[in-house]
């Protein structure tokens, strides 16, 4: 299933940076929403990489051409970039009003490290040598349970936290325009379906070392689905919230900080 799913998603993620960049152009003069301008284009443009990557006729090209797993170790990092910049975006959508670079900063610094983290443990567990793919199939390998685990860690906390802003957004913006809210909440839903995703993958993990996994047939389509279900919505719910013809969060977050 990954492949029709996240070539789908590539699709998406595409057109959905194409607009974002093009707004983002359209813009560049303006002071307000910068930060939240640029954080959407990083978003869409990381989840582009990490949904193409994701495929596994790309993946397998990808690999061949440079070192087995590579791929996926992109894809991963891709991932995350995608994470802080969602959070970047709805902590300056809500507060920009207020000083909010220093809680910016922070995840800058976090992202960072998790990149280096997950950069340390994939040398660590050497997919080349040991002919090894960084997913559940192989989850009997300790190094690659802890890649995983890393990876699905920050995943989870950070969508966890773009859920909960963007609902506080949505609704919020219901008062103001329904058009933006409608997006904002499906924003929320997707980010929502991304922490489902985390717990699907993670929670698999956590259940072979205990000696109770479910079918990995049963993981292979639950979680891929998941995750495609959580890059869409979000990519297209961000985008109808910043497109939308109604209010802007400059009336959102008025309403969202009283």
């Amino acid at each position: 299933m990954d492949g029709p799913i996240f070539g789908l998603c590539s699709v998406v993620t595409l057109l959905s940076t194409a607009v974002a960049l093009s707004r983002a152009v359209a813009q560049r003069r303006r002071s307000a929403f910068r930060v939240s301008r640029r954080a959407h284009v990083a978003a869409l443009a990381s989840s582009f990489v990490g949904s193409v990557l994701t495929i596994p006729a790309v993946g397998d090209v990808v690999d061949r051409a440079t070192t087995p797993e590579l791929s996926s170790l992109v894809s991963d990092i891709a991932v995350v970039i995608f994470c802080a910049s969602l959070q970047i975006m709805v902590i300056d959508w809500e507060y920009r009003e207020l000083p909010h670079y220093v809680s910016i900063a922070c995840r800058i610094a976090f992202v960072i490290a998790v990149c280096g983290l997950l950069i340390l443990q994939f040398r660590r567990t050497d997919p080349a040598r040991l002919d090894l793919d960084l997913s559940t199939s192989y989850a009997q390998s300790n190094n690659v349970r802890i890649y995983m685990l890393t990876h699905l860690g920050f995943f989870a906390a950070a969508t966890a936290e773009v859920a909960a802003r963007a609902s506080k957004l949505a609704c919020a913006a219901w008062r103001q325009g329904r058009s933006a809210a409608v997006g904002l909440a499906v924003a929320a839903a997707g980010a929502t379906f991304g922490v489902l995703y985390a717990m699907s993958r993670g929670g698999y993990i956590l259940a072979y070392e205990q000696g109770h996994a479910w079918p990995l047939t049963l993981d292979n389509i639950i979680s891929p689905a998941l995750a495609g279900l959580s890059i869409g919505s979000v990519a297209a719910g961000l985008s109808m919230a910043v497109l939308s013809n109604s209010r802007r969060p400059e009336s959102v977050r008025s309403s969202a900080n009283v």
